[in-house]
């Protein structure tokens, strides 16, 4: 009997969400298994894609496309001087996000009259003379699907390319775009214009009204502080010094007037008349040296005494009498002269110094009041700057915005950003599509990476268990076997059980594979006490139990199955109303002996073991309160009966999630062995399975596994390889399916694994 306290080898991770660390690596060989796996779920996919992609390709409408090449120019002086490269590209993603918009498209659909054109329209064009705004905008709608905008990096160059079933229409319609977008432009910029010279004329006119308040407020300040302009600043101070210069002046010509008047006295006295002379003189003084001449001449022809020498002698006496008279008078009348000359001067520096006094004291005069103007005009000097600030600042403020709207009015029409088109669009012959090879090619590659992404998607959250090496990763649980599928007939007796009927089968040597781990697990005593239980009914655990005993059986042990999942209806509770005597309620109730249900040996020559017909023992219908049915004391005395009588003793239990009784029994067997139906078991269930009955696992076995499905799969385990050792076993081995048949089940498997249980799986 197993101790209360023993648990199994249960990992770590049970208790969190998260895997260890191996059960999360990643490998090209396990890609390839993923892709394995999922090949016929990938190859759907792909097909049907590639099949809706020709299909579409050859019902398709031939559609022509015209490209035009237009030119990104920046005409504002302004702009190409700041921003570089990274606003100039900017600029030219601005202007195609323009070419996008839906009021350019609606604009060339009016310009266009696309509405009316049957190929634009698809054969449904609106009558002639009917229009609305919901159907310009359907239309609208239809052109933004056909147009396309693109940019070169690094390039101002913008490319428009339509696509329409009609190529001389793509190129109507790229070629209007670059149409309908300056028009629009110089509309918009017409109207901006208009809004923008208005709001500058009426700021002007406000600007002109604060300036003129402005100079009245200044001229006021001026009248009333008698501030005339220039009054305080430089012109005062080179007013007040050149009076000042004039005053110094006028007192140095007045002390030099004074002066010069002295000097006038002084000089007069100072003059001398010994020079005087007259013209009398002058001629007298010519005969004088006329005679005196003559008279050396004479002396020299005559000598002395000779009557033209006397002659001349007298004459000169005469002449020298009168010269002195004439020099006397001459003397008198300079004298006279420089005496009135000298009364003048001295009248005039006198006259010129009275003036220059008396206009230095009028100087003085001024220069006082006007000393005290400036300091008058200084006190005033802060509040005239500013009122004089205030008159610059709005008159320049008033200049500013009257300059602007003139710069607006002549130069908006020519300024921002413009394109141009620099390569027409011209109709193309060559359709761009339908294209079906290229096509059905992207759709191959684009379904295929979608295919193995959703692959990858449900691998992620594929949380059903199909191999041992998850539940060794994941719960430290050692597999005892993956038992393949088997028809519900196998169950209903212990001859029909594939390891008795057929023990050469595929199945038989899973069980005995089984048998020989259970009998390796340690036990107390003799007798070996096995559980078998599972997450959730239908995991087929009673195939598993009987199975087992039947191999021991096979293998010379006494083994006996002990049916205690009692509440529903089981192919065991049939094989026990197939048999005579008691029942399993009998044994409990005391009122049978467990001796009759020793199996008996049978030996055959040519085998070398003692082999034993399995023994079941369960009831003949459902109990309805199984609880108190098996206690705990009625119960420890039967399993103690049976194991002084048995070899093995393989208990069936209810599922562990549904009842606690599971729990319950592992307290009396040696070992507990959890069944999982492969592909079905979630991860989550066995966790809550393994929590219910507190970590009491010792090993586990996988049900119900598709061995073709398993091999194609390529886990990499030995199952993989089953088909190459079918020669070893007898009977039918599953053979690989067709591809028809594998897409099947791929679509089946996408609906929930409880709606394809059938009855037959129950147990």
């Amino acid at each position: 009997m197993r101790p209360l306290a023993i648990e199994g080898p249960i990992d770590n991770s049970i208790d969190g969400d998260a895997p260890p660390p191996e059960s999360i690596g990643f490998s090209v060989r396990r890609a390839w298994g993923i892709v394995r796996r999922r090949s016929s779920f990938i190859l759907a996919i792909v097909g049907i894609a590639c099949f809706i992609a020709l299909i579409t390709q050859l019902l398709a409408t031939p559609m022509y496309e015209s490209r035009a090449l237009v030119q990104v120019e920046l005409n504002a002086e302004g702009d190409l001087s700041v921003g570089g490269s990274d606003r100039e590209r900017s600029r030219v993603a601005n202007e195609a996000r323009t070419y996008r918009s839906r009021s350019l498209a609606e604009q060339v659909v009016r310009d266009l009259d696309l509405i009316h054109n049957d190929e634009f329209m698809n054969g449904n064009p609106v009558p002639e003379g009917r229009t609305s705004q919901p159907i310009i905008q359907r239309a609208t709608t239809r052109l933004q699907s056909m147009r396309r905008i693109n940019i070169d990096q690094g390039s101002d160059f913008i490319e428009i390319a339509i696509r329409t079933p009609d190529s001389t229409l793509s190129a109507d319609i790229a070629n209007q775009y670059v149409e309908s977008m300056q028009e629009r432009k110089l509309r918009l910029r017409e109207i901006r214009r208009e809004e923008v010279a208005a709001e500058l004329d009426t700021e002007a006119a406000r600007l002109r009204e604060v300036a003129l308040e402005a100079q009245q407020r200044l001229s006021d300040f001026r009248s009333e502080n008698n501030m005339p302009v220039g009054a305080g600043g430089a012109e005062d101070y080179s007013q007040f010094n050149r009076i000042e210069v004039e005053a110094a002046s006028a007192a140095g010509m007045s002390a030099a007037g004074s002066a010069r008047s002295a000097g006038a006295s002084r000089a007069a006295g100072m003059r001398t008349t010994a020079t005087a002379s007259s013209s009398l003189l002058q001629q007298q003084q010519r005969r004088m040296d006329e005679l005196v001449n003559e008279q050396a001449r004479l002396s020299v022809l005559y000598g002395a005494g000779h009557p033209d020498i006397q002659r001349v002698e007298a004459e000169i006496a005469a002449l020298s009498q009168n010269m002195a008279t004439e020099q006397q008078r001459a003397i008198a009348a300079e004298t006279a002269r420089v005496s009135a000359e000298a009364g003048r001067e001295r009248a005039l520096a006198q006259s010129e110094a009275s003036a220059a006094s008396a206009r230095a004291g009028r100087l003085a005069g001024q220069l006082n009041a006007l000393r005290q103007r400036m300091q008058a005009h200084t006190e005033n000097m802060p509040e005239l700057a500013r009122l004089e600030n205030d008159v610059l600042i709005a008159r320049e403020a008033f200049v500013q915005v009257a300059q602007r709207a003139e710069t607006i009015r002549s130069s908006q029409d020519s300024s921002g950003i413009n394109s141009t088109l620099v390569s027409p669009s011209t109709a193309s012959s060559d359709p761009v599509s339908p294209r079906p090879l290229r096509t059905v090619a992207a759709t191959l590659v684009g379904s295929t990476m979608l295919a193995l992404l959703l692959v990858y998607v449900l691998e992620l959250f594929d949380n059903r268990i199909r191999t041992a090496d998850q539940l060794r990763r994941l719960f430290g649980l050692r597999t005892l076997g993956m038992f393949p599928i088997i028809s519900g007939t196998s169950l209903m007796s212990t001859e029909d059980n594939p390891v008795i009927k057929d023990p050469q089968s595929l199945f038989a040597e899973v069980a005995r594979s089984m048998q020989a781990d259970v009998a390796d697990m340690p036990y107390d005593g003799e007798c070996q006490s096995i559980l078998i239980t599972s997450p959730l009914p239908a995991d087929g655990k009673s195939t598993i139990a009987l199975s087992l005993v039947a191999a021991a059986s096979a293998m010379g042990r006494r083994a006996i199955l002990l049916d205690l999942d009692l509440r529903r209806p089981s192919p065991l509770q049939a094989i026990q109303r197939e048999m005579p005597g008691p029942d399993l309620v009998d044994y409990l109730a005391n009122a049978a002996m467990t001796q009759p249900l020793l199996p008996g040996s049978s030996t055959e020559a040519e085998r070398e073991i003692k082999t034993h017909k399995p023994v079941i023992l369960s009831t003949r219908d459902p109990v309805r309160d199984p609880a108190s049915l098996i206690t705990a004391s009625r119960l420890q005395r039967l399993h103690a009966e049976l194991l002084e009588n048995f070899d093995l003793v393989v208990i069936n239990g209810p599922a562990a999630l549904a009842v606690r009784d599971a729990r319950t029994l592992t307290e009396i067997a040696d070992s507990t062995i959890m069944v999982t139906s492969w592909g079905v078991t979630t991860v989550e269930q066995m966790r809550a399975a393994i929590e219910s009955l507190q970590g009491k696992i010792d090993a586990a076995v996988i049900n119900k596994v598709d061995y073709v499905e398993h091999a194609r799969r390529g886990y990499g385990d030995s199952i993989q390889y089953y088909y190459e050792s079918s020669p070893y076993y007898s009977g039918p081995v599953p053979s690989r399916e067709s591809l028809g048949r594998r897409i099947r089940e791929s679509l089946e498997r996408i609906i929930p694994a409880r709606f394809r249980r059938s009855d037959e799986d129950v147990y």
